[in-house]
């Protein structure tokens, strides 16, 4: 029994000495100033106020490190990358003037009776605007052949080969119609140089308007009628080939009487997904094989307009039955009208990358005084024709290249990973191996007590 008493008694002394040599050998500073007992009191209560706020400073700037890292912070490069040679974009035109005057008139003389009828009919698609319109005439007139809007455009509207005067490609090479395709877009009927459809792969070699697209057009004036756009000339969009045409949303103007020069360059933007918070992503559409966030909305819309009038606007993206005119006026334009991106319960990310076309736009008059009765002469147009309807366009590289715009984290683990060492060291000298140092000890010491107990 008294060696059993002993026992117990002097158990503790070991564990202090044992917790005394720890802390003067450890690399963690300070903590030996707290537990050497030869010390003052004042003295060791003293560091361990020190080590006390210390290690508060430490969690603070551990904590602010982690909370930072989870919100996965980006920042923007961006680079030029120099090239030999570049892709030509493709380049959808639109004439400002939806229906030929001539053929609208056509259609009244040959329908003199109810010349009304189709007057309002015509005024309300072109121009958006409802007007009262009597759709039983309208039915009388045309109920065993309904309008289809398509067909309509493609026969009233603007044709290429009247607009089309010089068309020149890559050092002189000449183009036409034939390297044009129709397209209807949410402008109306249009033609784009360089389509998906066109098999050709067209590149540069030289940056500059030598080995560019030029193209002599005619706006037809003279044919113009009421349309939703009081200007007259083209609206121009560069865009990734493949990529639908926006026209109205993002093309340029360009204008009778001047020369354009639209100087391009090709800008690349990369994105990162989740848990980022551009939270980018490549959706798959049905109109575009290109996505973007704008191609995305313009689906949406034109799902929602078509769920809502039954048919498909001939202007917006589908594949469902054509509308009528009656359920243009009716439906669409008044929904069109009302309608906002807050109807919308469609997700549309930013994509994870995105080509565009960067313009930069220049004017010069054209043709000049000197040169405009020649340009008259062989056009066998008048001056005042020629000012009011001709126009050219050059559209070229800037550089040879492209822009690239890449997120970045700003903030990863290895960032994180110096913060907290930085801290360590400069706030109490620590490091992975004094974390290592506490674990040894607390385990050394867990394994003897285990060990003295089962030899009890």
């Amino acid at each position: 029994m008294d060696e059993n008493h002993e026992t117990k008694v002097d158990l503790p002394k070991p564990d202090k000495s044992r917790i005394e040599k720890f802390t003067a050998g450890t690399t963690l500073h300070g903590v030996g100033y707290i537990a050497n007992r030869s010390h003052h009191p004042a003295r060791r209560v003293l560091w361990a106020c020190v080590l006390v706020v210390l290690a508060a400073w430490l969690v603070y700037g551990i904590a602010t490190g982690v909370t930072k890292y989870f919100t996965y912070p980006v920042s923007t490069s961006i680079v030029f990358n120099y090239a030999k040679n570049n892709t030509f974009p493709a380049i959808t035109i639109c004439n400002y003037n939806q229906f030929k005057r001539s053929h609208v008139e056509r259609s009244m003389r040959n329908n003199s009776d109810d010349t009304e009828v189709l007057s309002k009919l015509m005024f309300s698609l072109a121009t958006g605007e409802t007007r009262e319109i009597d759709w039983k005439k309208y039915e009388e007139l045309y109920g065993d052949k309904p309008w289809n809007m398509t067909d309509v455009s493609r026969r009233t509207g603007h044709q290429l080969e009247d607009m089309l005067k010089i068309c020149v490609w890559n050092k002189g090479e000449t183009c036409d119609v034939r390297n044009f395709t129709t397209v209807f877009t949410d402008f109306g009927m249009c033609y784009t140089f360089n389509d998906v459809m066109n098999e050709r792969h067209l590149t540069v070699t030289q940056a500059g308007s030598a080995q560019g697209l030029r193209l002599r057009l005619t706006a037809e004036q003279d044919e113009y009628y009421w349309g939703y756009y009081n200007s007259a000339g083209f609206k121009l969009h560069v865009h990734p080939k493949g990529e639908f045409p926006l026209v109205e949303k993002f093309g340029v103007s360009v204008t009778p009487g001047f020369e354009t020069s639209i100087k391009i360059t090709n800008v690349i933007s990369r994105s990162r997904p989740a848990p980022y918070r551009s939270n980018c992503s490549d959706l798959v559409l049905d109109h575009s094989s290109v996505y973007s966030a704008q191609q995305c909305w313009y689906d949406c819309q034109s799902k929602a307009i078509t769920r809502q009038c039954g048919c498909r606007y001939y202007k917006l993206a589908g594949s469902e039955d054509m509308c009528d005119p009656e359920q243009i006026v009716k439906c669409v334009i008044p929904a069109l009208k009302n309608y906002s991106t807050s109807q919308n319960t469609c997700e549309c990310p930013e994509p994870c990358t995105q080509e565009s076309y960067e313009t930069k736009m220049s004017v010069a008059h054209w043709p000049n005084n000197f040169a405009l009765s020649r340009v008259a002469k062989l056009t066998n147009d008048s001056e005042e024709h020629i000012k009011s309807n001709l126009l050219e366009v050059f559209i070229y590289f800037d550089v040879l290249g492209y822009q690239e715009i890449l997120q970045l984290p700003s903030y990863d683990f290895f960032d994180l990973q110096s913060d907290v060492g930085a801290y360590m060291g400069l706030l109490c000298g620590a490091s992975i191996v004094t974390l290592v140092e506490f674990m040894d000890f607390g385990l050394a010491g867990i394994t003897k007590r285990l060990r003295r107990n089962s030899r009890e």
